[in-house]
């Protein structure tokens, strides 16, 4: 505003100055006019005379006061300046509140004077603070405000000079602009003219200058928030008290009311009486100049923001946008007809208008343009305020609306324009021609600061809203009246209506409209006609409204006429406008709905978007014979267009309510008859999403619950119809299963066998109803409404939160002909489902969309669907038929919650591992998969294992679950011909099969899969009964009925296969009371089960199932309840559970499968149980063990019970004998193997190894001085495993060399470093020569191989015996040569130190020195010094190994010696036997000595790399959360805390660099990292390649570890991905067995969480190659607690590794190949070599001749 600074320097005139500074001028009173200047005195004198003058005067004189201010404006031309510390206590004299207001204005203007004349740096900071003081707050004086001012301009420097100042000055000008403003709005009668003009020049001012102020960049970086705020607090207060004044407050004469363009409204006079004039006119009288205090407020606000705008954070756009639609509001004018024109603003528009919206656009453009968007639709609606205040701020806010949708229609409009003339505008040769358009237009049409957002279909919902909002209105309560305050509102919302209307009408021909656009306006304007059925004449009639004169008594309604006067047959608001002129018929002239219904009958009304759709759907549900069986298409049609219109008007409450409400009341008068058929789920769904809707639009207003707690049943009307229902006994129910099967010597044809793949056999219920009725094929007549649902149905409406269903077509797949089987029972062509079941569906429609929707978050939402949930449990025994009740059983069953006990309904992820469907095939309901060993067998081998069983099931077909064919049609397989019994038996029949797996589900669940936000199943931090807890406990007790006393197999069976793997998600029944029905569950089960009462009231059985197949199922949950342990106060009920398990072993081979992986898991779980019964297991094993099926199962059950010493701890000779008898006895079976077993050849030679391993790991069991006792019986059995034959296969010989090292001795297969070898074999202590030894020979003794050495120290011998089973040295010393002590001569201190250092390990290398020997004494011999060196490099060779980690603890480096773990003992008999010959079936002999000592190094060096024990490899990975890919997990270099601890137990720690000892797998240090878990005992050792702990280096694709994990058999998979883990994930073609862990219940949040109760049990599956046997005790999967995690995991992964191995080497069991373990390797290399050197040195007959004498006698021969 350059022209305004200029003022400052002008010369004073009488005009309203809007300047910064405007205070070097005065008016033209005589009492302000400046006094001439004093006579020229000499200015030290003036000063000195003046200052004394004025401070020895009491009363300061207000003429000297004058002179002082005079002469200070020239000081510095005639002597220098007076401190202003001088002139303080004049200006606190003068400027005092208690001097006259001429004394103060004196005061104010020597303090003026003296700055101006001084400048800035002759005044300090502290200096102008204390001159702050002077500026007192006091009122507005209308002789003192400028002088003042003045003073303080002066005193800032114009802002220059604030420092520490900023708050007081903002503080001061705040109170005086508001003191001057309330002389101008409290006006008060004799208020002169004159004082109204200075104090609207006081206004503008002082507002000036704080505007002023906020330009100086220096004074706005010192604000705070809080001075920030106050100023717009300012604004905010005195434009509120300006907008509220009426219009008529200025003296300008009214103009004439000016009409919008084809509108009846007519703006207030008195609004526009102030707006007439010109705001910048000096020409009229005095009068004219008087403002309006809005004109002065809202001009000073304008130009505040337009300084501080851009620099105000977002935040305060909250107080800043209500100020500016107030503004706009108070300065609307009518606003012209949109078109393309070029129109310039209306002469009438105010000024200040143009400003407001110009700045309004920018605002709602620009960055800020998000919030703004939310700020402008949140003040459409009324507030808290004032109505007045409400209604402006409304008004603004949708003019600003209105205003940029003008925008955005006029740039459409001229767009299309544009497109249709540039298309028309072509010469004949195809040239476009020169167009001639405006360039306005183009500016137009492409707009820079266009929104994209800004179309009235954004901002229908929120306008229809705001219209409903002000028409409830409760300022109101009596009937409305005509030209009401509010229809201001709503009046401009009309115009946004009625301006998108006229842009439909200037649009071109050919150009669509939008049906969005469409359906936007009538949404907006059923609201706005809504106002008008509530209008009321003077006289209580209605307000008439005429189509034809659309002219009305008030521009509100003169809009809505115009609006609705469209012509139906050519406006494209015919989709929405009858139905809205339908709802004000009565206020309508009879011609004009005369015409109305011409038009509508014109146009098709039978789609769901129809106008007239109501009254059709009325006429429709009414149909008589709608469901009668002759009306199926028409039925099938009218419940798809229903299901149509249901998901496009249910977020409509005015559309959604009375279609509800019609549905419910056809459908309550509805005959039971006519409801049955699946067509009218759609009703019902209905149903359950208006009772959802009207709960939550209860509670909206009132939260509270209480009301409905007083109800015992449901607070809402459909709901209590629904339940009712869902009761309803239906006659026929209990006799249908009979009715099905009525005359046996029908003639039937064989049963229809329905291939599994056919989704409309998979469940039999949907399988009936699809033959009964052929889909017909959709319509052609209404592909949009067809096309329109399709879109519908693809997501989630944004308020009922309900997902929409699948259509009747989705779930019944069309059937072409009727199934011959249901053909030949003649089922009626009738509906089958039951009414009770749509009511149980609609019920659980309800229950999902309170709890799996965002609705979840609601208090009240929660409190009901507890109440629904409760019903839902109650229906499973008590709802009016089976099917109702397995419907529910079908939703429930599927409930889970995540790990934070957030509840969901499984869809996708329900079953993913197949563990339900394994359960199903049991009993017939899935196919079984090749996953079993019994598929492997045929029946005859099965029957032949259960002579022990009573024979209840003999004679009966296969059941389907081993691999037999499904039969579906069991009822019609029922007629076939059968035997005729000797006597009449009377049986029910079996009823009709109502589910299989993969289930066919009649409901869809909103957000399946999708935790509720709301509804847990347990709180933690609140224990005690909550809304938001779901009562898991009511429905287990509800289950623990149905297996005490339910009667239908159909919901026992679905019971049965389904809660094993709900109750495997632990976290679903944590509370208290769950733990109590827990511990009444495993009760129950063991009762039954013991007693042989299970299942024994089930009525109706199906063919070749009875109670003993539901006995085999019971186990599988009693299974999961093993993990349910810490719910039991006392051991009696598991030492009850082992004992039912134990019983279970005595049943089918199913089951005993079944018991023997739950024993298996037992022996972790529930040591205490097992240690007592675990005779009697293995007594029952014995017994069971000729069932080639579970050989496999026992020998895992005895390798995972020899893991646990615990268990065995009180094990007697007999006991260890059962178990030595079942594994051999195995043996023998393999050895007697002639090809009648169907057993395949891989699982039998992986039988052979275990049998093998079994005798090894229990014959270590046993206490060593005990071992010797079983030799005799171990030796028989293995005898009698080889036929009884003196000759014995190559395992045999190696069980008998095993024996012979473990009997008497319980050393390591393989000799440790030890400090005494180090000293006795030191080439540095050797004396004269470096070889530790002088001489050397070797033996061959049976199968073992003896080399013994004469080593160079005195007496010292070193004895090495290579077997089989390992390798053993003695290092010993004959006492025949005497040792030399000290003190004698040449003493032998070599001995002495290797005496009192034999007990010490050696961890350093070979070489403790390289000195050579000549630098020892003369003599050869070692000295005192020397033995010292050695012995201290010998103990400072160690490597620099690394310290133990704080977490895994100790770390094995170099050797790892098993006995550090474990006490070692040696009897005599071990030394001994290691010199023998045993077993050499020949008389003792004296071996063989090698001459040939050419071939004993080569011998050496191949048999001593070969491995003592047997060795594994298994891979680990870590899979983190969201992690699916190969490379994102094996990148991994760390896991969860979970994860480490599991890493901790399943294997030690080993230092890899320099190990000798530990198998390491293959890794390299310098590769693969210098560290890797490890586990070994005296049989094997298994390393773990840990991909977490191998570094991935700059490799991208983690080639080094994929090198080494994808070629291990076997991969344990930590899963905490929250995803199922797939097979074949890391791609190899090593692709063979996962263990796969993760957490019971999902959630990958969590995952890294330290929350011990989260991860307290896991998840163990095991995933096998195709065609690979069950082999693992793990079954479907089993939950085992973490600690008790790693014993189990690592001896799966042993089994897995064994049998991996075996099925790899016969090419997948397709290779009759034997598996050659390490020791057996070592046999044959001894026994080769001792062939090799008898073929070299025969040995000669032996005779009785002389010769033959000589040479047995002659022992150099020998020796």
């Amino acid at each position: 505003m350059p022209s305004q600074n200029d003022d400052v320097h002008r010369p004073s005139r009488q005009r309203a100055n809007t300047s910064a500074f405007p205070f070097a001028w005065r008016r033209g009173r005589a009492e302000n006019v400046p006094t001439p200047a004093p006579p020229a005195v000499s200015p030290p004198l003036q000063f000195e005379a003046l200052i004394e003058a004025l401070t020895s005067q009491a009363v300061p004189s207000l003429t000297v006061a004058r002179s002082l201010a005079a002469a200070l404006g020239t000081v510095g031309t005639h002597s220098p300046p007076p401190r202003l510390s001088t002139l303080h206590p004049i200006l606190f004299k003068l400027c005092s509140p208690e001097s006259p207001p001429p004394l103060q204005t004196a005061g104010y203007d020597i303090l003026t004077a003296f700055l101006e004349a001084n400048g800035p740096s002759m005044v300090s900071t502290a200096d102008r603070l204390s001159c702050l003081s002077l500026f007192v707050d006091a009122p507005w004086s209308q002789e003192l405000w400028e002088s003042r001012s003045r003073a303080l301009a002066a005193l800032t420097d114009s802002g220059s000079q604030t420092l520490g100042m900023e708050t007081q000055i903002l503080r001061m000008l705040e109170s005086w602009i508001e003191r001057a403003f309330d002389g101008l709005a409290h006006t008060r009668p004799d208020t002169s003219h004159e004082e109204r003009l200075e104090r609207q020049r006081s206004v503008e001012s002082l507002t000036s200058l704080l505007i002023n102020l906020v330009r100086k960049p220096e004074f706005v970086s010192r604000l705070t928030e809080d001075d920030t705020a106050g100023v717009l607090h300012l604004w905010e207060r005195l434009l509120d008290r300006a907008l509220s004044m009426s219009g008529d407050f200025a003296l300008s004469p009214p103009s004439s009311p000016l009409i919008e363009p084809q509108s009846s409204k007519a703006v207030s006079p008195q609004k526009l009486s102030s707006h007439r004039r010109h705001h910048s006119s000096t020409s009229v009288p005095k009068l004219s100049l008087v403002k309006h205090p809005a004109d002065i407020m809202v001009d000073a606000y304008l130009t505040y923001l337009s300084e501080r705008l851009v620099a105000l954070a977002p935040t305060y756009l909250t107080s800043i946008l209500p100020l500016l639609f107030r503004s706009l509001a108070f300065y609307s004018t009518p606003l012209p007809r949109i078109s393309l024109q070029a129109i310039t603003p209306p002469p009438h528009q105010h000024s200040l208008e143009q400003r407001i919206s110009d700045l309004l656009g920018k605002l709602v453009a620009g960055p800020y343009a998000s919030q703004c968007k939310i700020l402008l639709k949140r003040h459409f609606f009324p507030c808290s305020q004032d109505l007045h205040v409400s209604i402006q701020t409304s008004r603004g806010a949708l003019r600003t609306l209105r205003m940029s949708l003008r925008r955005v229609l006029e740039g459409r409009l001229a767009r299309g324009y544009i497109a249709r003339v540039s298309s028309n505008e072509y010469s004949p040769a195809g040239v476009p021609t020169q167009l001639a358009l405006e360039r306005g237009l183009m500016e137009r049409a492409w707009a820079k600061d266009e929104g994209a957002g800004w179309d009235l279909i954004r901002f229908a919902n929120v306008l229809a809203r705001a219209a409903r909002k002000w028409i409830s209105q409760e300022h109101e309560t009596s009937p409305l009246e005509v030209a009401a305050p509010r229809e201001d509102v709503l009046n401009e919302i009309a115009s946004i209506v009625k301006d998108n209307i006229q842009a439909m009408d200037e649009r071109g021909e050919g150009e669509d409209v939008d049906d969005e656009e469409v359906e936007a306006i009538g949404r907006i304007t059923r609201e706005l006609v809504v106002y008008i059925r509530s209008l009321k004449t003077p006289d209580g009639g209605l307000v008439p409204i005429s189509l034809n004169r659309p002219e009305g008594s008030s521009p509100f309604l003169s809009a809505i006429a115009n609006i609705l006067a469209q012509d139906l047959r050519t406006t494209p608001l015919f989709p929405v406008l009858p139905a809205i002129i339908l709802s004000v018929a009565d206020h309508l002239p009879d011609r004009d709905l005369s015409q109305l219904l011409v038009n509508m009958a014109d146009r098709q009304l039978l789609s769901p978007t129809s106008l007239s759709w109501l009254d059709d759907w009325s006429a429709i549900l009414t149909m008589p014979n709608l469901f009668s069986p002759n009306r199926y298409t028409a039925r099938q049609h009218a419940m798809g267009h229903l299901e149509s219109v249901w998901e496009f008007v249910k977020d409509i409450p005015a559309y959604r309510k009375p279609l509800a409400n019609l549905v419910f009341d056809v459908w309550k008068h509805h005959s039971i008859d006519e409801l049955e058929d699946q067509t009218a789920l759609v009703a019902w769904n209905l149903l359950a999403d208006e009772a959802v809707l009207r709960l939550v639009e209860k509670h909206a207003d009132d939260p509270s619950t209480e009301e409905c707690e007083a109800n015992e049943t449901f607070c809402e009307e459909i709901l209590e119809f629904l339940l009712s229902v869902a009761h309803e006994q239906r006659q026929d129910d209990d006799d249908d299963a009979a009715s099905i099967l009525t005359v046996e010597s029908a003639a039937i044809s064989p049963p229809l066998i329905i291939s599994p793949a056919n989704t409309a056999a998979a469940s039999p219920i949907l399988s009936r109803m699809t033959s009964e009725y052929p889909i017909p094929p959709q319509k052609e007549a209404l592909p949009s409404v067809m096309s329109l649902l399709s879109s519908l149905t693809s997501g989630m409406p944004s308020r009922s939160q309900s997902k929409p269903r699948r259509s009747t077509n989705d779930m019944l797949p069309p059937v072409e002909t009727p199934s011959p089987v249901l053909a030949a029972v003649d089922i009626p062509s009738t509906s089958t489902n039951p009414r009770s079941v749509g009511a149980v569906i609609a019920l659980v429609s309800v229950f999902s969309q309170l709890v799996f929707t965002p609705l979840a978050q609601s208090r009240c939402s929660l409190w009901h669907a507890r109440r629904v949930f409760q019903h839902l449990v109650d229906l499973i025994s008590s709802a009016g038929c089976v099917r109702a009740r397995l419907t529910t059983l079908q939703f429930l069953m599927r409930l889970r919650v995540d790990r934070d006990h957030r509840l969901y309904f499984a869809k996708d992820e329900y079953d993913k591992d197949g563990h339900i469907a394994s359960l199903a095939a049991l009993i017939g309901r899935a196919e079984a998969g090749p996953n079993t060993v019994e598929d492997f067998m045929r029946d005859e081998d099965i029957r032949r294992a259960r002579p022990r069983v009573p024979q209840e099931r003999d004679g009966r077909r296969p059941s389907r679950g081993r691999g037999g064919p499904r039969m579906d049609a069991s009822r019609s397989r029922s007629r076939v011909p059968t035997r005729v019994l000797s006597l009449p038996v009377i049986k029910l029949r079996p009823r009709e099969q109502m589910w299989s797996m993969p289930e066919v589900l009649l409901f869809s669940v909103s957000a399946s899969d999708v935790s509720s936000e709301g509804m847990t199943s347990y709180d933690p931090a609140c224990p005690g009964p909550s809304e938001s807890v779901l009562q898991s406990s009511l429905y287990l007790s509800k289950i623990v009925d149905i297996i005490e006393t339910e009667k239908e197999w159909e919901i026992l069976s679905y019971v049965l296969c389904h809660l094993p793997a709900q109750l495997a998600n632990k976290h679903l029944f944590c509370g208290p009371r769950s733990k109590l029905v827990v511990a009444k569950l495993l009760g129950t089960f063991c009762k039954m089960l013991l007693d042989n009462s299970f299942a024994r009231q089930v009525e109706r059985w199906p063919e070749n199932i009875n109670a003993r197949d539901a006995q085999g199922l019971a186990f599988h949950t009693l299974t999961v309840l093993i993990s349910y342990k810490r719910c039991f106060e006392s051991v009696q009920p598991l030492n009850q559970l082992v004992e039912v398990f134990l019983h279970g072993l005595s049943l089918q081979p199913s089951t005993q499968r079944c018991c023997l992986h739950a024993l298996s898991l037992s022996s972790f779980e529930l040591q205490a149980s097992m240690t007592k019964n675990l005779p009697r297991i293995m007594e029952k094993l014995s017994q069971i063990m000729s069932n080639s099926t579970m050989a496999v199962h026992i020998i895992d059950f005895l390798a995972i019970v020899g893991s646990q010493r615990s268990l065995y701890v009180n094990f007697t000779e007999n006991d260890y004998k059962m178990v030595f008898t079942i594994a051999l006895k195995y043996l023998e079976q393999h050895n007697r193997n002639d090809g009648s077993s169907s057993m395949s050849w891989a699982l039998s030679q992986h039988l052979r190894i275990m049998s093998y391993y079994i005798v090894y790991v229990w014959f270590l069991a046993v206490d060593m001085p005990d071992r010797h006792r079983h030799v005799s019986f171990i030796v028989r059995q293995l005898l009698l495993a080889n036929g009884g034959k003196g000759d014995v296969d190559a395992p045999t010989e190696v069980a008998f060399d095993w024996l012979a090292r473990y009997t008497y001795a319980s050393a390591d297969p393989r000799p440790a470093k030890s400090t005494l070898d180090e000293i006795v074999m030191n080439p540095n202590l050797q004396g004269k020569g470096s070889e530790p030894a002088i001489s050397e020979k070797t033996w061959i003794l049976g199968n073992s191989v003896v080399t013994i050495r004469a080593l160079a120290r005195r007496g010292w011998i070193e004895v090495l015996s290579r077997r089989a089973s390992g390798l053993t040295k003695f290092l010993v010393r004959a006492e025949n040569v005497p040792m030399v002590p000290l003190g004698d001569v040449d003493p032998d201190l070599v001995s002495i130190s290797a005496m009192l250092m034999m007990d010490r390990e050696d961890d350093g290398d070979d070489g403790a020195g390289d000195e050579s020997t000549e630098e020892m004494n003369g003599n050869g011999n070692p000295s005192v010094d020397d033995v010292k060196d050695a012995l201290s490099k010998t103990a400072l060779s160690s490597p620099n190994t690394p310290r133990p980690d704080p977490i895994t603890g100790y770390v094995w480096s170099r050797s790892a010696p098993s006995q550090r773990r474990k006490e070692v003992a040696v009897d005599p008999s071990y030394f001994a036997l290691q010199l023998s010959a045993y077993p050499d079936k020949g008389p003792a002999g004296r071996g063989r000595l090698v001459k040939d000592k050419s071939k004993l190094a080569s011998f050496f060096r191949t048999f001593d790399r070969m491995p003592v024990i047997d060795t594994h490899k298994v891979g680990v990975m870590y899979v983190a959360p969201g992690q699916e890919h190969e490379t994102e997990i094996l990148r991994n270099t760390h896991g969860s805390p979970a994860y480490t601890r599991f890493l901790e137990g399943l294997g030690r720690l080993i230092y890899l660099r320099g190990q000798v000892d530990v198998y390491d797998g293959g890794l390299d240090p310098d590769i693969d990292g210098e560290y890797a878990y490890a586990w070994w005992d005296d049989i094997g050792q298994i390393l773990f390649h840990t991909a977490t702990l191998m570094p991935t280096g700059e490799d991208p694709n983690c080639t080094s570890k994929k090198a080494h994990i994808g070629n291990d058999y076997v991969r344990i998979v930590w899963n905490d991905s929250g995803k199922p883990y797939k097979f074949d994930t890391l791609s190899t073609q090593f692709q063979f067995v996962n263990i796969v862990i993760e957490p019971h219940s999902r959630g990958a949040i969590a995952a890294f969480s330290n929350n011990l109760h989260e991860h307290e049990y896991f998840k163990v599956t095991v995933q096998r190659a195709p065609g690979m046997v069950e082999f693992t005790p793990v079954g479907d999967f089993k939950l085992i607690s973490a600690a008790n995690l790693p014993q189990l995991v690592r001896q799966i992964s042993l089994l897995s590794d064994w049998f991996v191995t075996v099925w790899q080497s016969t090419e997948r069991d397709t290779k009759r190949e034997e598996i050659v373990t390490n020791w057996r390797s070592r046999l044959n290399a001894i026994q080769r070599f001792r062939d090799q050197m008898v073929a070299a040195d025969p040995i000669p007959e032996p005779d009785d001749s002389l010769a033959s004498q000589q040479r047995l006698r002659d022992f150099t021969t020998a020796y």
